[in-house]
Parts: C-alpha cells; sequence; structure tokens
C-alpha cells in the first residue's frame, strides 16, 4: 500500500492536460447528426405529403359505410392546413364509433366537413 503524497496530487492537478470536449465530439457529432436526418425525413415527408382527388359528400359517406360493415381501416385525409401551409399526417385506423356527423378514429372526433378524402387501406 501506498501513502498519501499530497505534493503528487498537486502536481497532478497542475500538470495534467484534460483535452475536454474534444474527447466528446465524435460522440456528439454521430448523435447529432442521427437526429438531424431524422428530423429532415420528417420535414420532407410534410413537405412532398400532398391530398388526393377530393371526394363528394356522398362518396365520403359510402366509403365509411363500408369500412364500417366490413371492418376496415381507413385513411382519412383532412381538409386543412398547418400555419407552413403543410397538409397534415393522414389519419389511418378503424372507425371506432361515430355520432351524428362525427367519426371517431384512433380516439380522436372528426368531422364529416373536416373530411378532404378517405379510402380503405389495403391489406
Amino acid at each position: 500500500m501506498t501513502k498519501y503524497d499530497p505534493d503528487l496530487v498537486t502536481r497532478f492537478l497542475h500538470e495534467y492536460h484534460d483535452r475536454g470536449m474534444m474527447k466528446w465530439n465524435g460522440f456528439y457529432l454521430s448523435d447529432h447528426t442521427s437526429k438531424y436526418n431524422k428530423m429532415e425525413q420528417s420535414n420532407k415527408k410534410k413537405r412532398d405529403r400532398n391530398h388526393s382527388v377530393q371526394m363528394s359528400e356522398e362518396e365520403i359517406i359510402s366509403v365509411i359505410n363500408q369500412a364500417v360493415v366490413k371492418k376496415y381501416i381507413v385513411i382519412i385525409e383532412l381538409n386543412t392546413r398547418n400555419l407552413e401551409n403543410e397538409i397534415p399526417e393522414f389519419i389511418t385506423g378503424y372507425i371506432e364509433g361515430f355520432f351524428e356527423d362525427k367519426l371517431f378514429v384512433k380516439q380522436r372526433m372528426i368531422a364529416l366537413e373536416e373530411i378532404y378524402s378517405i379510402k380503405i387501406k389495403k391489406q
């Protein structure tokens, strides 16, 4: 067992040169790049999202009836845009229920007048 030497500790603290953040840059850059790439992919999907052909109310109701009876998954395009003028993500799921002129898909209430287009998802 060695004895405690306060001079050795003092000398170490004065002479040791820590590379600081330089040793972490590799980790930071790969994590940052990965996150940036994911964010860029998400933004590209938003920019590239387009509406299909707008459906009439009768066509929308027909697809809804078919989806409810046969328990199909639907893809709903809303007729709204966000502040950046992007089309919101399409809502995909089973029609869980309805009340008057509103549908419930993925625990979300959607009014019929909000629907731009609705399709049955191919399985």
